[in-house]
């Protein structure tokens, strides 16, 4: 059965918001790494989405991807199903707003190596 789906791609085509302000908006909310990688990996529905980590309510699930969809990092597709099914996609700038934080998730890995070499040679 093929259905229409209406996009609601949030408001980043308004070059008036600040890219530092979205970071730190963002990553303020413990749940965006999260969110951000299980999209990547194709959980996409909000039902799917609130049972991949323990702790994560339906109504923070529903604030962040709010706020992701806002700044334009995810589009959130509609669908005139019944029943109703919503699902959220990274937009080009989400994938590199995600490929950003793989960036420092990396050198984070790296600090960490670096770290525990520098234990090892001090014992």
């Amino acid at each position: 059965m093929e259905s229409s789906a209406k996009v609601d791609s949030g408001n980043f085509s308004n070059p008036t918001i600040n890219l530092i302000a979205m970071f730190e908006d963002c990553l303020g909310c413990k749940w965006t790494i999260h969110l951000l990688t299980q999209i990547r990996c194709g959980t996409n529905r909000p039902g799917a989405l609130v049972k991949t980590k323990k702790g994560l309510t339906t109504k923070v699930l529903n604030e962040c991807l709010t706020r992701l969809v806002q700044f334009g990092i995810v589009e959130k597709f509609t669908y005139s199903e019944l029943p109703p099914r919503v699902e959220y996609h990274l937009t080009s700038f989400g994938q590199e707003f995600a490929e950003i934080l793989d960036q420092i998730e990396a050198l984070q890995r790296k600090f960490k190596m670096d770290s525990d070499r520098s234990t090892e040679k001090r014992i």
